[in-house]
């Protein structure tokens, strides 16, 4: 009975001891904020070249209808951003989230995002959408491999979700 006691002990210990390296690897893991903040920026300043440089060259963009390569959406983007600009108008966009796991090599956020715009009035219009977010780490950098814009919501949806991230 002795043996098995201690048998079972050292069991205990050992799967704790690996479960709190493993957590403890996890410490170290760099969030997707940067990702977020740098999508922020890059919307804002209406710099087209900064928002291309944090997908991955194969990135790809899924809707409710279909899919496309971002190297094949983001010239809309730019075109539409540029456009708003040369108005008088201005961007925005903000992120709330409703999961978000993360390891040291790859990132899944999903949650809603809210894309405004002002015009040259100061008229606003936002858009809430859920959106799903597949990233990848490299070279010290997340980069966006799979952007999926789900279904339109409300701003009340929106004000559920914790205005906390950062």
């Amino acid at each position: 009975m002795m043996l098995l006691n201690q048998r079972t002990l050292f069991l205990t210990i050992l799967l704790s001891a690996v479960s709190m390296f493993a957590m403890a690897d996890d410490t170290d893991v760099p969030n997707t904020d940067s990702l977020y903040e740098e999508i922020q920026r890059t919307v804002a300043e209406v710099d087209f070249g900064g928002m291309a440089a944090v997908y991955h060259p194969d990135a790809v963009l899924v809707s409710a209808r279909s899919t496309a390569a971002i190297s094949d959406i983001m010239p809309r983007w730019k075109a539409a951003g540029e456009k708003l600009q040369s108005d008088g108008g201005q961007a925005s966009v903000a992120f709330r989230f409703t999961a978000r796991q993360h390891n040291k090599t790859s990132a899944f956020d999903s949650g809603i995002f809210r894309y405004a715009t002002i015009d040259a009035d100061g008229v606003e219009k936002a858009t809430f959408v859920y959106f799903e977010n597949l990233s990848v780490y490299r070279d010290g950098r997340w980069l966006t491999m799979m952007e999926r814009q789900m279904a339109p919501t409300s701003e009340s949806d929106w004000n559920t979700l914790a205005d906390s991230w950062k």
